[in-house]
């Protein structure tokens, strides 16, 4: 299938929760990719809030809320959002993935994922399947699971991964605008090796002088492996929400593949 006829794949930085909310630089290109891109018949969310050992994918046919989060204003939680599941997309992601995944209903939509699809299609009339990381794996077996992933593309499913390419919550500064040196230095480091469809040197992100405080730990990080792996060689890349919040938390994101 031509590449026009490929579901694109997201990373998004999701940042704070209450970025689902209210007008915001982050949800407001959230809400204009719902536009964008064609409409697809499910999502395969790959959430960095769900960290596991081994990677999960959750195969009921509903998506209950998580709110994992705390000291956040109660109208967050109020929020409803629970699109249906896809039992029979969760089946063939796992079939997909063979013994490298195996189904989970432990967990359910969080705050990485709704705070993204309630502003991309605020009606939850898409199906989500849910997917977890696998916090032990290596870079590139990540990127190896990923590509596993690319059939879907072709079937109308949305790839989408939400984490953050630099986030230290211990660094976080809530009172002062744009990003620390070594956060800024980080992530334009990943941005011109995503772009230039460098997969090595994101995996190998680890050598690079700013990632132990840009990734103290790997949670967020892994889902950018994950979608790099679903793109395909060919496919253009758009960068869009360049910036940090709370100098320590990159908002930076990804599309791999066309959209209008």
């Amino acid at each position: 299938m031509s590449e026009d006829r490929r579901m694109p794949v997201i990373f998004a930085g999701h940042g704070t929760p209450l970025n689902a909310k209210g007008d915001n630089r982050a949800n407001a290109s959230w809400k204009l990719l719902g536009r964008k891109i064609p409409k697809p018949d499910a999502v395969l969310a790959v959430s960095s809030h769900w960290q596991t050992l081994g990677t999960f994918v959750r195969t009921l046919d509903d998506n209950r809320k998580i709110n994992d989060m705390y000291g956040y204003p109660q109208d967050l939680s109020d929020l409803e959002y629970a699109p249906k599941g896809s039992p029979a997309l969760a089946k063939e992601v796992l079939q997909l993935l063979g013994d490298s995944a195996q189904a989970g209903n432990t967990w359910g939509m969080d705050s990485a994922i709704w705070s993204v699809l309630y502003n991309m299609y605020p009606d939850a009339d898409v199906p989500v399947v849910m997917m977890s990381t696998d916090v032990d794996a290596a870079p590139d077996a990540l990127y190896a699971l990923g590509s596993r992933l690319r059939p879907l593309r072709s079937e109308n499913v949305l790839i989408l991964a939400s984490g953050n390419v630099v986030h230290n919550l211990v660094k976080n500064d809530y009172y002062t605008e744009g990003a620390f040196d070594w956060a800024q230095r980080f992530d334009d480091n990943i941005r011109k090796a995503v772009e230039a469809g460098d997969s090595n040197k994101v995996m190998q992100y680890a050598k690079d002088p700013d990632a132990a405080l840009a990734v103290p730990s790997t949670d967020h990080f892994n889902p950018l492996l994950i979608a790099m792996g679903a793109a395909f060689p060919d496919n253009k890349v758009t960068v869009f929400n360049n910036y940090c919040e709370y100098r320590a938390t990159s908002m930076t994101s990804y599309i791999w593949g066309e959209f209008q």
